[in-house]
């Protein structure tokens, strides 16, 4: 049962006595709810079968294919589940709460479509966190014990050309609180697992009557420290005692040739383990560990301590002690102002890589010599078991964003500026020297250039692929007028200008002019397909790919294709899921905003529509931008296979709607110009026009039009039915209505509200309600929000909040709380009941 509020005329009550003394006269609460169920053909779309799991081996061999079913029951939802420090999870199992389970595993071999099905352990419900060796035909998995909180641990190994399992026995249950409890050294010879120590207390400490206060303090002069808006936090000192009960770890070491187990040393007794690295070598493990607790930031944000542990023997070498780190600036151009991003170079085996600002973090700040950010290497002297001292070997004048290795030990970095969205892409050569690859803003897709393309490679580490000692590959998704196409490039840098061949790219649409230097081998394509292919991996003899292909009705399948010869091999033949679409037309059409900007939008069309003007669902997300040209760039593919998954809107074209998916709704703010210092006035302009296009194409009945959103969507849906007559109906799912409860930045708005009280304020649908119910049609508008949604900013008070106010000013307006739900909805119940609310909120539009 759940709650659902509604404003209606209060009919159902026998007298007066009856009513709920909290509620006037003019409104009604249903105070228990059973689940409904839509019509049969939204119940069949809405609970399709899931779309297989695939796994690749590290040799790019085998293919592991696991199944799961489609949706869980509320049952599953409904567990006890703990929420501390910003992580959920399941206390009686230690792992994460909600999980789901594989109930089918399959070993495919790539080249010849061998398939051999496994049978899961006795007694299991099903697996997950499959792991492979990084070299050997091998990998782990995870087990559930059928009517028991306990994952077991086991292994499936080709032995004589047959797959088999055997359980890896551990005396000490596996701990998976915050993040799956086992991994492979980077040599494959031991298996690292994370398990609740020896003789640990199976209950964690009762709650006492009262700790006493919760006291937070801030110190006189003390850094200024502005804080996100954050869910799941400590409160109190018993909360803190759960955590550690719930997230201490002692440390095994596998060996996966005898199996035999040890304790590693440095673990003994338990620790909070929040990450662990294997070194290249396999001797030594990077562990940090959580020492210093906060009440306004998650773990991730914690204090900690950054060890080297010796694998064989007790040996702990300190990397640093690093204190909570909540002193960060709003600014996205900010980051913190201690050492951070510690990892194992791969090309060493034994030395670290760390990142520091050198302008303290600030964006406002100077840089330092010209520099914001420096990588530094501190290598392990085995001997006398210390640390060197940090040599800094890149310096970088904007933020530090990523590293990458080929083996050859060259490396590829990345750093970025946010203010105008620009991002540098460098060559870090072996002696030091800097080579710039490009400058660019990220938000043009057209002209994006792909991303190095890495492969697992040397002692089980991935690697950017390097065919050459001056080349790599780039893939990318290859956006472009007629659609996203994506391609795999061959980029050479050994001369002074650098050189780029086309090797593939997803086959050409029938309709749409394309650009030859584009293509491989820079020809026309003699062969053109309304299909969509995607590359997934490159093999190791460098030439063959693994890509996925789909058309509008054809689901989604895997294929391996020679890059010299173009031969062909299918490796999956998935059938189609939701044939109920089958018929339903998909375009993706482009338009122009009042002030000139393209837009775009998909628009699906119903099975049996006659040229007439339809009901129409419009549906999108805002998005901010810096360059109002790469706001107006085609996104997406009009040819991908139309499905439906549970947040769609397309199931309503089932219906005999007309929907408008996805419909481009940029917000610009150019040069020193903030995109929501506008927000309202562009979104209101990127409806009018979608809603004008679809209208004059004469597939719209523009007095039957609704719109709706998740999320952010749920926001834009309030503020489009707040100044606009466009919509007779609108659905919000777990939005944001106030802006003053995210005070310290929201989406991409990182100024703070004090920065930009009038952005908030503006922003805040819950501001516009007197407005929305001034408006020359009322649109009527049916808010859902999960029970327990987690998401920053998007708490269950918002939309209670912002229901109370329609509530005030007499707007149609409908409220359901779905019990257990978070941000995203899971349950079969909750997903029926979902799409049975909007099926019954839009049915005065129906066709």
């Amino acid at each position: 049962f759940f709650a659902v509020i509604v404003t209606k005329p209060l009919t159902n009550y026998r007298s007066i006595s009856s009513i709920p003394r909290y509620l006037s006269l003019s409104h009604l609460i249903i105070m228990a709810s059973s689940y409904k169920e839509p019509s049969a053909v939204l119940k069949r779309l809405f609970l399709p079968p899931k779309d297989p799991s695939l796994a690749l081996s590290s040799d790019y061999e085998w293919l592991v294919v696991t199944q799961e079913p489609p949706h869980p029951s509320i049952e599953l939802l409904a567990r006890p589940e703990e929420k501390l420090a910003g992580i959920r999870f399941d206390p009686a199992l230690f792992a994460p709460s909600r999980l789901d389970y594989a109930t089918s595993l399959v070993l495919q071999r790539m080249a010849t479509g061998e398939k051999q099905a496994i049978d899961l352990p006795p007694n299991s419900e099903g697996i997950r966190y499959v792991r492979f060796h990084p070299s050997k035909p091998y990998f782990v998995f995870s087990s559930k014990a059928k009517n028991k909180p306990l994952l077991e641990l086991y292994r499936c190994e080709l032995v004589d050309g047959t797959w088999g399992i055997r359980q890896i026995p551990l005396e000490q249950r596996m701990n998976f609180v915050y993040g799956c409890a086992y991994q492979f050294t980077s040599n494959g010879e031991k298996l690292l697992v994370k398990v609740i120590p020896q003789n640990w207390p199976e209950e964690p400490p009762k709650e006492p009557v009262s700790t006493g206060p919760a006291i937070q303090a801030v110190a006189k002069d003390a850094r200024k420290a502005p804080g996100r808006t954050y869910q799941d936090l400590l409160k109190n000192e018993y909360d803190e005692a759960k955590l550690k009960h719930f997230l201490t770890t002692e440390l095994l070491c596998v060996n996966t040739a005898t199996s035999e187990v040890k304790l590693v040393k440095q673990s003994e007794g338990g620790c909070l383990i929040r990450s662990l690295l294997s070194s290249p070598c396999g001797g030594y493990v990077l562990a940090q560990l959580a020492t210093k607790f906060s009440y306004s930031v998650p773990i991730s944000k914690f204090g900690k301590d950054v060890r080297i542990w010796a694998l064989g023997s007790d040996a702990v070498v300190d990397v640093a002690s690093l204190p909570v780190d909540d002193e960060v600036p709003l600014s996205y151009d900010a980051c913190s102002r201690h050492p951070r991003s510690f990892h194992f170079h791969p090309c060493h085996d034994h030395a670290i890589v760390f990142v520091k600002a050198l302008d303290g973090g600030e964006s406002l700040s100077e840089p330092f010599e010209g520099e914001r950010d420096a990588l530094y290497l501190r290598t392990l002297d085995e001997g006398s078991m210390t640390l060197g001292e940090p040599v800094k070997f890149a310096g970088l004048d904007w933020r530090y964003a990523d590293v990458d290795f080929c083996e050859s030990g060259l490396g590829i970095i990345d750093e970025y500026r946010w203010k105008d969205r620009m991002e540098r892409k460098w060559i870090l050569e072996k002696d030091g020297n800097k080579r710039l690859l490009w400058e660019r803003s990220w938000e043009d897709r057209y002209a994006a250039p792909g991303e190095p393309l890495t492969r697992r490679g040397a002692r089980g580490r991935y690697f950017v692929v390097q065919p050459t000692p001056t080349s790599i590959y780039l893939q990318g998704p290859g956006a472009s007028a007629v659609g996203d196409r994506p391609f795999l490039d061959l980029l050479d840098f050994g001369s002074e200008e650098t050189k780029t061949t086309r090797l593939w790219r997803c086959t050409a649409p029938l309709e749409g002019e394309l650009d030859a230097t584009k293509e491989v081998g820079g020809i026309l394509p003699g062969e053109r397909k309304d299909i969509y292919e995607s590359m997934v991996c490159l093999l190791h003899d460098n030439d063959t790919i693994m890509i996925s292909r789909e058309g509008k009705t054809t689901p989604q399948n895997y294929f391996l294709t020679k890059l010299s010869d173009k031969s062909e091999v299918q490796i999956t033949d998935f059938p189609h899921p939701q044939p109920d679409l089958l018929g339903i037309t998909k375009e993706l059409v482009q338009y122009k905003r009042g002030d000139g900007v393209e837009l775009t939008a998909n628009l699906y069309l119903p099975a049996d529509h006659d040229g007439t003007p339809r009901p129409t669902l419009f549906w999108a997300y805002p998005r901010e931008f810096k360059d109002a040209k790469a706001a107006g760039q085609v996104k997406g593919s009009k040819h991908h296979f139309v499905s439906a998954h549970w947040a769609s809107p397309v199931h309503w074209a089932a219906k005999g709607w007309v929907v408008m998916d996805d419909f481009a709704l940029p917000v610009i703010g150019e040069g020193d110009v903030q995109p929501n210092d506008t927000f309202i006035e562009q979104i209101v302009s990127g409806a009018k026009a979608a809603v004008d296009y679809v209208t004059e194409r004469g597939v719209c009945d523009p007095d039957r039009c609704a719109v709706g959103g998740h999320s952010y969507g749920s926001f834009m849906t309030a503020h489009l039915l707040s100044h606009t007559g466009l919509f007779a109906a609108g659905i919000g799912r777990s939005g944001a209505f106030n802006r003053t409860l995210t005070p310290m930045s929201f989406q991409s708005e990182d100024r703070s509200i004090w920065e930009a009280q009038d952005t908030y304020i503006t922003m805040s649908p819950l501001m516009h309600v007197k407005k929305y119910s001034e408006q020359e049609r009322v649109g009527k508008l049916l808010l859902i929000h999960g029970e327990a949604d987690e998401n920053s900013g998007t708490y269950p008070m918002q939309s209670e909040r912002y229901f109370a106010a329609l509530k005030a000013f007499g707007i149609e307006s409908r409220l359901v709380i779905l019990p257990h739900e978070r941000h995203s909805y899971r349950a079969k119940e909750s997903i029926l009941h979902m799409a049975w609310e909007q099926e019954e909120w839009l049915k005065s539009l129906d066709p």
